[in-house]
């Protein structure tokens, strides 16, 4: 038994995307054929979390302190510079944990990617480790730790504590909610090495990773240097069933919400606000989020915008700027945010809106079809140019949605040509 072959789709109908599944393992392979000299690896695990202990985050932290075959802090490193690699990193999300590499040409990539692979599979997780890296009390008294700083660092701006009230109203108990990177007062008192080797044990499986590959790299080269770590999960015995994450529905939203959150900040004269609505389903209505995308960019987008128009360029303005933004959780995010308004217009903005958002809605204020067509035509290039000069991440986080979202067994990435984008 080896890699069985899932499908094959092309990236706007040019670079094909294979996906191949371990059919002793359950590992999961996708490989997009881009150009080029350099390759690139994205191993991305789907992780949820379901309170404010930061768990996804800490474990993050500590893979890089050593596994099971190397058990030394820094040997990823080493080992990458040695294979012509410009080091490693990783981010965390609120839905998955992504670990990344860069390599010039495919030799290094595939000797260093079994070391990378047994560092996330098999990571020591020592309790020394965790009270250097995550949280410990420094010799003046003081909290320390990798993470805990981090975090320390953009807890309480007003960007991060408006976004977590965001995210707890729209989805009420649901792990869309949580604070991955962890909240200080968890990472003090609750946060510990126990709950990161459980997390680790519940969602750093084979099964559940899926190795992202871009480049010029052949599927059959893959398969044999990920040999040895396939022959070292298969010794480790069976695995207890696996419960996908982000099944569980999302619970409807019954009103709407008001909300006002304070922060700390050198001056108090200006603030932030977003007006948030839930979106189309990510998963089974792309078309329609994208079309709530490019609407968004109509509404916010130049000085010609109906949002800019009301609210920037006057005389006296509600905000300094105003933008847009989407989450593409399986129940999507949406909203409009405007920064550094005044003190005491912050009441007045939304009642606005909503008077707008009804003229254009009702027809009262008709849409400018000639922009509208220029907004659609932007963004079509904006995606043509992003596939070419940054082919790696654009296929990459396309096929990320797929990993959390898509079909478990093919999953068709959503690539339309960009011919078809019209109005």
């Amino acid at each position: 038994m080896g890699f069985k072959h899932l499908i094959t789709v092309k990236a706007n109908e040019v670079i094909p995307v294979h996906k191949y599944r371990s059919e002793r393992t359950g590992l999961t392979v996708i490989v997009g054929e881009v150009e080029g000299p350099v390759v690139n690896g994205y191993f991305t695990l789907a992780t949820e979390a379901h309170d404010d202990d930061g768990l996804p985050h800490t474990l993050e932290h500590l893979i890089f302190l050593g596994s099971e075959k190397y058990p030394y802090k820094g040997i990823l490193d080493l080992v990458a510079n040695r294979c012509l690699a410009s080091g490693t990193n990783a981010w965390t999300d609120r839905d998955h944990t992504c670990y990344t590499m860069t390599t010039a040409g495919s030799e290094g990539f595939l000797s260093l990617l079994p070391v990378y692979l047994d560092h996330i599979l098999y990571p020591t997780l020592t309790d020394s480790g965790f009270v250097t890296e995550v949280h410990h009390i420094t010799g003046q008294g003081e909290d320390g730790g990798v993470v805990y700083c981090e975090m320390q660092g953009r807890e309480n701006t007003g960007e991060s504590r408006v976004n977590l009230e965001l995210l707890r109203a729209v989805y009420p108990n649901s792990g869309y909610s949580a604070e991955t990177g962890g909240i200080l007062s968890n990472l003090r008192t609750s946060t510990t090495n126990e709950k990161v080797r459980a997390y680790h044990a519940a969602f750093y499986r084979p099964d559940n990773l899926h190795v992202i590959i871009t480049g010029q790299i052949k599927p059959d080269d893959i398969f044999k240097a990920l040999e040895p770590i396939e022959e070292k999960i298969v010794s480790k015995g069976a695995l207890p069933p696996f419960e996908r994450p982000w099944q569980t529905p999302v619970e409807p939203l019954e009103e709407s919400k008001n909300m006002k959150i304070e922060y700390p900040a050198d001056e108090e004269d200006c603030g932030l606000l977003n007006v948030a609505w839930r979106g189309p389903k990510a998963t089974t209505e792309y078309d329609a989020l994208t079309a709530c995308s490019v609407l968004l960019r109509y509404l916010t987008d130049t000085s010609a915008s109906p949002v800019q128009r009301e609210f920037i360029e006057v005389e006296d303005p509600y905000a300094s700027r105003v933008g847009y933004s989407i989450v593409e959780n399986s129940v999507s995010l949406l909203y409009i945010s405007f920064e550094n308004i005044p003190l005491g217009k912050e009441d007045h903005i939304f009642p606005k809106l909503s008077e707008l958002l009804a003229s254009i809605a009702g027809g009262k204020e008709k849409l400018d079809m000639h922009r509208m067509r220029n907004v659609i035509e932007r963004y079509r290039l904006e995606a043509l140019s992003s596939l070419e000069s940054n082919p790696h991440d654009d296929i990459a986080f396309h096929v990320i949605g797929d990993v959390l979202y898509g079909s478990d067994e093919t999953g068709v990435i959503r690539w339309k040509p960009s011919s078809t984008w019209s109005l």
